[in-house]
């Protein structure tokens, strides 16, 4: 079973019209596991944007593991290094993962995630 871990900006899609992330990735990964990056956590209280609080109390009850501290795009990018596949929308993660031919999860049609190929 593939771990996916979500970048802040598909939390936050959540609440800027897109559909609820989760539900997103289990279309795009049925059996995956999702979890919140305790990185991603902190970049959240950072925001302290309406749309970042409600996605803080959303994710509360959610699986959060800790990946390292530190700037959240690092972090993640080392999880992938260790099998695990991303959720994000940051371009310049998303090429950082592509130059080592790592697969992540990125909005595609503003409604829907697709796996991306690394190579």
């Amino acid at each position: 079973m593939k771990t996916v871990l979500t970048d802040t900006n598909i939390i936050l899609w959540t609440f800027n019209g897109g559909p609820d992330f989760r539900e997103a990735i289990a279309k795009a990964i049925p059996d995956a596991k999702i979890a919140i990056p305790s990185c991603v956590i902190s970049e959240l209280e950072k925001l302290k944007t309406r749309d970042a609080k409600t996605a803080l109390e959303f994710c509360k009850d959610m699986n959060i593991v800790d990946i390292g501290n530190g700037y959240a795009d690092d972090m993640l990018f080392g999880a992938a290094q260790n099998g695990n596949i991303i959720a994000t929308n940051d371009k310049d993660l998303l090429g950082r993962l592509k130059k080592l031919n790592l697969n992540a999860l990125k909005i595609r049609e503003k409604t829907k995630l697709i796996l991306t190929e690394g190579n």
